[in-house]
This record gives C-alpha cells, structure tokens and sequence, in this order.
C-alpha cells in the first residue's frame, strides 16, 4: 500500500494509524516480500551441516597432521624412534586414512617434502599402501619425479621386482 493511499484512508475516517500494517479482511492472509523465501523445512534432520563440518574439520585436522609429520620427517632434531612414535600416534587417530594421505602427500611440488613422505612411508611400512604405490609409480601420466618417490617408497618398505616376482611363484614340493 503507498504512502498517498495509507493517507487518504486516514483522512476518510480509518481509525488505523500510518505505523500499524493493514489488517486482512477476515479468511485473506496478507504475505509480505521478506516472508515469501523458502526455508529449511522443520521435518529436515536437526544438525544437517554439522555432520558435515565435523567431516571437513576430521579432514583439516588429518592434512594438518601429516604436515607436522612431513615437518619432523625434515628436521635433524629427532631421532628415528620419536619420529616413528609420533607417526604411530597419527594411525592410532586417524587410522588407515593417515597412510592415504601421505601416499597423496607424494604429488607435492618440493622434493624436500617428498623425500620426507617416502621416508615416512617406509617407517609406517603399511601393506595398505602398496596398490596405490605400485599404480602411482607405473602410471606414465605422473611426472617423472612423483613416480620415482612412489618407487622409493616401495623399495625402502622392500617391494622390489624380485620380492614380486617371488610371492607369484607358485612353489610345488613332492611329497612321498
């Protein structure tokens, strides 16, 4: 309603004040603008985004662990058994989602950081990881660097060709 109309109904004898809404006439619902946008229904799940932020915040938490890692892995203050612990540490929080993301951890551009996550690879020598090393380090798209640190890896937790080559064998024995 504009403000001429608002007026000439105060001048013709409406008792409603200028600051005071129109009334609807009794059955009609008046909507305004602001009132018009859809909400979240109240039948939704209470807490929908939290379970969601709990993920992402389990997910930085990880990324941010394995950099401290990464971190300890490059400085010579630590011995290999404290290094080792606090990688133990990081499996009893995090699980075999810890492995993972230092397989992924491979692909960083800083060849510092990826000989220390070959090293962490080799301490942590979680069997878990060894498909996607082997994949990562016969895969042609990968650069060059990334698949050698993958096959370090590999080496160091001693899956070499022969080891491989060894567990296909089948051995036959004759029994008399």
């Amino acid at each position: 309603m504009g403000t001429l109309a608002v007026a000439l109904e105060f001048a013709s004898g409406n008792k409603q004040s200028v600051s005071e809404p129109p009334k609807p006439p009794e059955g009609q619902i008046l909507m305004e603008k602001k009132s018009a946008r859809l909400s979240r229904p109240e039948t939704a799940t209470p807490g929908w985004n939290i379970v969601g932020h709990e993920v992402l915040e389990s997910r930085r938490q990880l990324r941010s662990k394995v950099n401290e890692l990464i971190r300890l892995a490059s400085s010579s203050a630590l011995t290999t058994g404290e290094i080792r612990q606090q990688l133990l540490l990081a499996v009893a929080t995090f699980g075999p989602q810890l492995a993972t993301q230092l397989v992924r951890s491979l692909h960083r551009d800083d060849y510092q950081e990826r000989q220390s996550v070959v090293w962490l690879l080799t301490l942590l020598n979680d069997s878990a990881t060894i498909p996607p090393l082997q994949r990562m380090s016969g895969n042609k798209r990968v650069p060059r660097a990334i698949r050698l640190s993958a096959s370090l890896a590999l080496a160091g937790m001693g899956i070499t060709a022969q080891t491989i080559d060894n567990h296909r064998r089948t051995r036959l024995y004759a029994i008399s």
